[in-house]
């Protein structure tokens, strides 16, 4: 083979190669495979809009003593654990695929403002990351989620492992605190009970066991399993438009616990309002901030109901 024929073989070669990268643009545009990635550290403020919470603005605000969860005119603090969750699944979303490049396709993979999860996520003032979380589909034959995500401004739809609008788009609520009781329960001591027009106290006593009024023996199995039951309790649906002044004249019951292990006395009120559906609004000195609905299977029935039926037997 003569140097002519080899050098009309390179142009040739040269001339593919040319019209290979004349058409490229019809290829599928490179991506990053980390879709999101963050310095959890640096993050100061998380605004959610959950469709949980029918695109509702709530705002994890980082401050120096933790963080604190906002949704209209309610503030509280945070979960730590919950806000770790979340700041967990930012540190990285590793992207599987493009599912769909053009705006047509966004409401079948609900990644549309009013369809999706929107996230915004600050360090001060700066937006790192703006994005939407979509739907969510599970393969049964791997056992594995994939959800679909877009950045907000762009057209591309990408595939990423995992169930994030259940990470990611969780409701006010998930962030804040439900509890109402946690206690040791060999700690407690005394358990004071006003039901009603009813009072009695149940006093752990020595030897002696467990005493009604300082009297009257209580069957031990049957206030060990009632002291079990309250020594965890939380609270399911919160009240947030429940105004205690105005309605102080509804509190029918209080328990009032001591316990070695509390500084001071940890006390329950109920509340009864006949207008509501589960009408027994439930409110603890653990946690000031939060009133909690209940009807008569719920945690009414766990905190002074139960009571009944001990001092009964």
């Amino acid at each position: 083979m003569n140097n002519k024929t080899l050098l009309i073989i390179f142009v040739a070669l040269l001339a593919v190669y040319g019209i290979s990268q004349m058409g490229g643009g019809k290829k599928d545009r490179s991506f990053n495979t980390e879709l999101v990635k963050l310095d959890t550290a640096s993050i100061t403020r998380i605004v959610l809009y959950p469709k949980a919470d029918d695109f509702a603005e709530v705002s994890l605000s980082r401050e120096t003593d933790g963080w604190i969860a906002t949704k209209g005119n309610i503030t509280t603090k945070a979960l730590a654990n919950n806000v770790n969750s979340v700041l967990a699944q930012l540190d990285s979303i590793g992207v599987k695929r493009i599912a769909a490049k053009k705006p047509e396709k966004w409401a079948e993979y609900e990644v549309n403002e009013k369809e999706g999860t929107r996230l915004q996520v600050y360090a001060g003032s700066e937006l790192l990351k703006d994005f939407i979380i979509g739907r969510f589909a599970f393969n049964q034959q791997t056992r594995q989620a994939t959800s679909f995500v877009r950045l907000t401004g762009e057209d591309e739809v990408f595939a990423v492992d995992g169930f994030l609008a259940m990470s990611l788009g969780q409701s006010f609520d998930a962030f804040r605190n439900k509890e109402l009781i946690k206690l040791n329960k060999d700690d407690v001591m005394r358990l004071s009970y006003k039901i009603l027009d009813n009072e009695f106290n149940l006093n752990k006593s020595g030897d002696a066991g467990w005493l009604m009024d300082g009297e009257l023996p209580i069957d031990s199995t049957t206030m060990d399993n009632f002291i079990n039951g309250l020594s965890t309790v939380s609270g399911t649906t919160f009240v947030d438009d429940f105004d205690p002044v105005a309605k102080a004249n509804t509190l029918q019951n209080s328990l009032t616990i001591n316990a070695n292990n509390l500084l001071e006395p940890l006390t329950i009120h109920c509340y009864v309002d006949a207008s509501r559906e589960k009408p027994f609004i439930i409110h603890s000195s653990l946690n000031k901030d939060a009133y909690f609905e209940s009807d008569s299977t719920g945690i009414y029935n766990q905190l002074f109901l139960a009571a009944n039926e001990v001092i009964a037997k």
